[in-house]
């Protein structure tokens, strides 16, 4: 096959318009022993292809033993004590306050008992302004 026809072959193949024979002819030349170094980087993918209709793999199947099974259980636990030591470790008791804290605290109860005085004071000011304008109503002052 001529290396433009492939190329061309190529092309149409991976942009999905290539028919059942034309894929076999890809498949052909890529199975042969020499292949155009231009083209090298696409023999691996159609390597795989004619692996993979033929439904072997490159990676031999082991099936889950009793071994394995117990590695991961083993590993799971291993990672669970892992993650809870982290947790306990950020989780820790409340420190005590210290003590500017405590004064602060103190302050800050001080200063709302002076807010409620001052608060009760104004109250009060405020029914003497209202006692004040009505006396001027009733008592004239000449």
């Amino acid at each position: 096959m001529e290396l433009k026809q492939v190329h061309k072959l190529i092309d149409a193949y991976f942009e999905g318009t290539t028919s059942l024979e034309e894929e076999k002819a890809l498949k052909a030349y890529f199975s042969a022993k020499e292949i155009d170094p231009s083209l090298d980087a696409y023999a691996p993918y159609f390597a795989t292809i004619k692996l993979e209709q033929k439904g072997t793999s490159s990676v031999p199947f082991s099936p889950t033993t009793k071994k394995t099974k117990t590695r991961t259980r083993v590993a799971i636990i291993a990672a669970s004590f892992l993650l809870g030591f982290f947790v306990l470790k950020h989780v820790q008791q409340p420190t005590p306050p210290t003590a500017e804290e405590l004064v602060f605290e103190e302050f800050k109860a001080n200063m709302y008992m002076v807010s409620q005085h001052l608060n009760r004071g104004m109250e009060g000011m405020a029914y003497m302004e209202t006692l004040n304008t009505t006396t001027n109503k009733y008592i004239k002052n000449d």
